[in-house]
């Protein structure tokens, strides 16, 4: 089961050095840093080395490694109401005895491995829709330090180059042509929707998947964490989720064709590691997931009323494109005359351009906008397309 996983975690591409940035850092926390985390949980929960074997029952009259793979596979239980017994829950059985039945410590990898899915799937269908559209109008402008005078391209080892003056000239254009498209033909009109829906899907994953775990563990999720501290109510609460003493029956015909009952104590080794797990996840998704999630989204609405605002412009570019100074002119024209979803492509293309390259380019673009019929900056000058503003 752990190669299983391994090869998910290789196949995601978890652990490489992403040079273009195509989300905020709240989106990296749920695809990057909580799919890190859930699938450590489920290798930890899988994993022998730690904690040995995974249950291990006292009985007489039968096999051990018979009954532990019984009671494993047909779950334990526990008896809370029992009082003077050996250990909370593990005791005699009367005929009004309330016996509560575990079984969900079997899926514990399944439910984690699946959780992990589900966060990595917001940023599959984001980076689907996107297609690498970014990276692609960026690549060979983001180290303007790393130039070569003259017209080819220089080949450095590991199957990267340089490129040449020429070519980051022909990039620009290509860029400058790429926002003439989309913001004539109004092509990117959907890019901040789905954005956006992906990080709405984002806290909409998180509040689900807190009804899931508390669906799960038998409607003690919410509670958990608060009484991760207390050793009292603590102990209580973990002993009534995450049972160590359980216990089972085990049932044979005898040697003349009687039911035998053989009654048997188990030892739940997992438990010890699934109530610190379900402990951890309860501080990430309450403290940390949802405040993350609930503000990216309020990020997004401050973005939305005040992207048509020549200061709020400055103040973004400059801090997404640091080391140039750009022109207040051009970014109030930027500010009246594009929409938000234009606004948020470009900001985006900002944040993985070198800064000096990215003034010129906004220059660029503002001229073009400046000259466009219908525009209020338009004058009786020469016009010419956007794409060609930059010769």
């Amino acid at each position: 089961m752990i190669g299983v996983f391994s090869t998910v975690v290789s196949q995601s591409r978890l652990g490489r050095i992403k040079l273009v940035i195509i989300d905020n850092p709240a989106f990296r926390v749920h695809y990057r840093l909580t799919f890190a985390i859930l699938l450590a949980c489920t290798t930890l929960v899988c994993s022998r080395q730690y904690i040995g074997e995974h249950i291990r029952c006292i009985a007489t009259g039968v096999p051990n490694n018979v009954v532990n793979t019984y009671c494993f596979f047909t779950a334990t239980y526990t008896v809370p109401d029992t009082n003077h017994s050996a250990h909370p829950g593990v005791g005699p059985v009367h005929w009004d005895s309330r016996t509560v039945r575990h079984s969900y410590y079997q899926w514990v990898p399944f439910v984690l491995f699946g959780q992990a899915l589900l966060f990595y799937l917001p940023h599959l269908i984001w980076r689907t829709y996107e297609s690498g559209t970014i990276a692609l109008l960026v690549n060979g402008l983001q180290r303007l330090y790393l130039r070569v005078e003259g017209d080819k391209d220089l080949t450095v080892p590991g199957s990267r180059s340089i490129p040449s003056d020429a070519t980051r000239l022909s990039k620009m254009r290509d860029v400058m042509n790429h926002l003439d498209t989309v913001t004539r033909f109004r092509l990117n009109r959907n890019w901040a929707a789905v954005l956006i829906g992906c990080e709405v899907l984002n806290l909409v994953n998180v509040v689900l998947q807190m009804k899931i775990m508390d669906k799960f563990l038998g409607g003690q999720f919410y509670g958990y964490g608060l009484h991760a501290f207390d050793d009292d109510n603590g102990n209580r609460l973990f002993d009534q989720v995450f049972p160590k003493m359980t216990k089972c029956d085990f049932h044979k015909f005898g040697p003349s064709g009687t039911m035998q009952t053989h009654d048997a104590m188990c030892v739940m080794a997992l438990n010890i590691i699934n109530e610190k797990i379900y402990a951890v996840l309860w501080f990430w998704f309450v403290l940390v997931l949802l405040p993350v999630s609930v503000s990216a989204l309020l990020w997004r609405v401050a973005q939305y009323m005040l992207h048509s605002r020549e200061s709020f412009n400055r103040l973004l570019l400059r801090e997404a494109s640091p080391g140039a100074r750009l022109d207040p002119v051009d970014l109030a024209i930027i500010a009246r005359q594009t929409t938000y979803s234009d606004w948020l492509f470009m900001y985006y293309i900002s944040g993985n351009m070198d800064g000096v390259v990215f003034r010129d380019l906004l220059h660029s673009f503002a001229n073009g906008l400046r000259k466009e019929p219908g525009s209020q900056d338009s004058d009786d000058d020469d016009t010419a397309p956007l794409g060609k503003a930059i010769i």
